[in-house]
């Protein structure tokens, strides 16, 4: 078994330094394939950060009446808090919220000299697990005892809930094209270099070679050209994000534009894994025509 093993790996590598065009064309179409395919998986991993993001701001203000009494404001914060869908209730006072508007118009200090503390409501701030759920909770606690007016962006945040929806739907959309473009050009690539040897698959079946003896060499070689295909592709995408993501979040610092090193590396072996696969199975079935002799 060993030595079949060992003749299997220097068949491998005898005929990938024998057809090295055929090898360089096979991992370049890999690497293209997968490189178009590690980008729409990059893309999406930013875009979903940036729609998490823009979601994580949507909050509900509770702005309270300047006679609601300790007990009507404590009450109210207890209440929000025991709501399945609040994730964080925080209470801004009079002083607290005067402060943050001065922090908003700093610029502007005419506008701030005309404000005085009070003029400003004490409110709740409440943010949820789950934005959809922010006009239930905003009809629940309109109208409770101390409760002036509930705020939460109304139809502005309900086509922001309907943009994310949309980015989300075509992320999966364009990741499925070109997983499907990515299998075609990789298997089709295979199929022509397999085509390129057919007489010498012909006549290693004429010498009495079993077609698992034929078969394996060439799903050794599907694999390890989709191995360095996959490796080509994370190393192009690795320095896209070095050089060109890193470099733009430095730049534009509001907006969540760089992935991790972490998911990189994830990328990489899902790639290796979905490139594998695909030339073990395109291998097989490419063979199957010559194996017919």
């Amino acid at each position: 078994m060993a030595l079949r093993v060992n003749y299997f790996v220097d068949e491998t590598v005898s005929n990938l330094r024998r057809n090295v065009l055929l090898t360089l064309a096979a991992v370049s179409t890999v690497s293209i394939s997968l490189l178009l395919l590690g980008v729409v998986m990059v893309g999406g991993e930013v875009l979903t950060k940036m729609v998490s993001s823009w979601e994580g701001k949507v909050e509900l203000n509770v702005f309270l009446r300047d006679e609601a009494t300790p007990e009507e404001v404590k009450a109210l914060g207890s209440q929000a808090n025991g709501m399945p869908e609040v994730e964080k209730v925080f209470f801004e006072s009079k002083e607290q919220a005067f402060e943050e508007y001065k922090r908003m118009f700093k610029d502007s200090p005419a506008i701030t000299e005309n404000v005085d503390p009070n003029a400003l409501p004490a409110s709740y701030r409440i943010k949820l697990k789950d934005p959809n759920s922010a006009e239930a909770v905003a009809s629940r606690l309109q109208g409770q005892p101390g409760v002036d007016e509930v705020q939460f962006g109304g139809e502005a945040m309900k086509r922001l809930l309907k943009f994310t929806g949309v980015v989300r739907t075509i992320l999966v959309i364009a990741i499925i094209l070109t997983l499907g473009a990515a299998i075609l050009l990789i298997a089709n690539t295979i199929r022509l270099g397999i085509y390129a040897r057919r007489k010498e698959i012909g006549i290693m079946k004429l010498v009495g070679a079993t077609n698992w003896f034929i078969r394996v060499p060439f799903i050794f070689e599907g694999t390890v050209q989709a191995a360095l295909g996959a490796l080509l592709a994370s190393a192009l995408i690795y320095a896209g994000k070095v050089f060109g993501l890193d470099r733009m979040q430095d730049a534009i610092l509001f907006l969540p534009l760089t992935v991790s090193s972490g998911s990189i590396i994830r990328m990489f072996f899902t790639l290796l894994a979905i490139g594998i696969v695909i030339g073990v199975f395109g291998s097989s079935l490419a063979l199957r025509r010559f194996l017919e002799v």
